[in-house]
């Protein structure tokens, strides 16, 4: 399913006094949610005693209930003790960010609401709570940026990175070392974390490389088995170039994970000039076939 198609039955509440901020709002996000528009706490309140949202974006200053006031009491029903909550504020001042934190907030914007941001905002709060997939070439390029501030010696911003991604429903493999990267940091062993990094990003790039393989055609045990034959006949002849040619045509396939890890070294080994190496490495995948 695209994302697109998983935006249009979204669902967001949106929640402020002032009647022309909500139909900006509702203009502004009609094309991709199902907008439910609310000029107070308590119609919020009472609307969601029967109906769930998927995200509610709320105004702080309010009168006779405020933004703050009217989340303490939707954090006690069932339909609002997890919804993510977007707050709106003409200025983000200390108390208000206590106050939202205690309850969940997962996100502010200030006024007056620009438009690249606010949808900006609203798809990381909802690729947070696991609704929108994060991509795998938006998920590298965060990861990237941690490799950049460690780099460059900002830890908090590296540590600060990691929070925000760990704050994403990704694969456990990717969160576990992200903890550890994490660990690493606060015990002041950059090189231990940026190996760590490293190693995710490496991960990373593997998954994807499977996803390519999923769409490549198929190849039977067999005719693999006598292309890696082959490539080691070819390998033990010194004929090199005729080696990295078979190679390269094997690449085409939906390989297992060992025997395009092997390849693909190989292959490296072969433009170092590293034949002995690669010899090894396809007598080393023709033993565990």
């Amino acid at each position: 399913m695209m994302e697109g198609e998983i935006m249009e039955r979204m669902r967001i509440l949106a929640v402020d006094d002032n009647i022309v901020n909500l139909a900006t709002l509702e203009q502004e996000l009609k094309d991709e949610y199902e907008v439910i528009p609310m000029s107070s706490g308590r119609r919020a309140i009472k609307f969601l005693y029967t109906e769930k949202v998927d995200l509610i974006l709320l105004d702080v200053q309010m009168p006779i209930m405020d933004g703050i006031e009217t989340l303490r009491e939707i954090r006690t029903q069932e339909n609002g003790i997890t919804v993510p909550v977007i707050m709106l504020t003409a200025k983000k001042d200390k108390e208000t960010v206590i106050e939202g934190s205690k309850l969940g907030i997962m996100d502010y914007i200030i006024k007056p609401i620009k438009s690249d941001d606010l949808h900006a905002r609203i798809k990381r709060a909802l690729k947070r709570r696991g609704v929108i997939p994060v991509e795998g070439n938006e998920l590298r390029a965060l990861v990237k940026e941690i490799l950049e501030f460690i780099r460059s010696g900002k830890l908090k911003g590296a540590i600060l990175k990691i929070e925000e991604i760990m704050g994403y429903q990704i694969d456990e493999a990717i969160t576990g070392r992200m903890h550890t990267a994490k660990a690493k940091l606060r015990a002041n062993d950059l090189a231990g974390a940026e190996s760590m990094i490293q190693r995710i990003l490496k991960l990373m790039e593997r998954d994807a490389s499977t996803q390519v393989e999923d769409e490549k055609p198929a190849i039977s045990l067999g005719e693999m088995n006598s292309r890696l034959l082959y490539i080691l006949d070819d390998l033990q002849n010194f004929n090199i170039e005729e080696a990295k040619q078979k190679i390269e045509n094997m690449l085409n396939y939906a390989l297992p994970p060992n025997v395009y890890d092997a390849c693909i070294t190989a292959q490296q080994k072969l433009d170092n000039y590293d034949d002995d190496e690669a010899e090894k490495l396809i007598q080393g995948v023709l033993k565990e076939l």
